[in-house]
């Protein structure tokens, strides 16, 4: 199907996941289960219209390359034990990516944000675990997960005029003159430098973990 699109507005990403306008243009969120559907027509007018930092992107490939993820806003920022409850998912306390948790796997003891990746850990194991991490229910956590894009991956070769849309002349224009899309920013916390595609606000750095000013 070429018929399903998405219009993503990469000023308002989140870390490295993909904003997406909400269903009617509501604003913008990460949750791709949120975004508004468009068909080709649709993709193609909003395209000729679009500003710099958006891009109708074909809903069929960034299905196929979604992610679930976890905002940590939508969790418990401490371990969540509970009678009756055998089963937790356990994330590193106080790092993200961009808003998202990292999820510790038991058989690696790597930690990633994609939540496939997170283990099923029992009381006994949690009881084991060091003061960083914090469990909760793994169905809270079930609960809280979101479909996420994420930016490294868009290819507009392959998902935008790939997919049959003909890039505007004002963006053409506009691409020659943009040499780096991201912007510079000194991290207030750690004080590196970190680039991103937001250039208004800071996101996050990746070296100290800070989220936001």
């Amino acid at each position: 199907m070429r018929d399903r699109f998405y219009i993503a507005c990469f000023r308002d990403n989140v870390g490295p996941n993909v904003s997406f306008h909400r269903h009617q243009f509501a604003g913008y969120h990460t949750d791709i289960d949120q975004a508004y559907v468009c068909t080709f027509d649709e993709a193609q007018r909003h395209f000729n219209q679009a500003r710099e930092f958006e891009r109708p992107i074909s809903a069929d490939h960034v299905d196929a390359l979604a992610v679930w993820k976890v905002d940590h806003q939508t969790l418990p920022n401490s371990t969540q034990i509970i009678d009756g409850v055998f089963g937790y998912a356990v994330f590193v306390q106080g790092k993200y990516s961009g808003n998202d948790v990292y999820w510790l796997n038991k058989g690696t003891y790597d930690i990633a944000t994609d939540f496939e990746k997170a283990s099923y850990f029992s009381k006994d194991e949690v009881n084991q675990l060091g003061g960083k991490y914090v469990a909760i229910p793994f169905s809270l956590a079930e609960k809280a997960k979101r479909r996420t894009f994420d930016f490294e991956q868009y290819n507009p070769r392959i998902m935008t005029q790939g997919a049959g849309l003909k890039m505007p002349e004002h963006l053409k224009r506009a691409k020659r003159k943009v040499k780096n899309p991201q912007t510079r920013f000194n991290c207030p916390s750690c004080g590196k430098i970190v680039w991103q595609y937001n250039p208004y606000d800071f996101d996050h750095c990746d070296h100290c973990g800070q989220v936001g000013d």
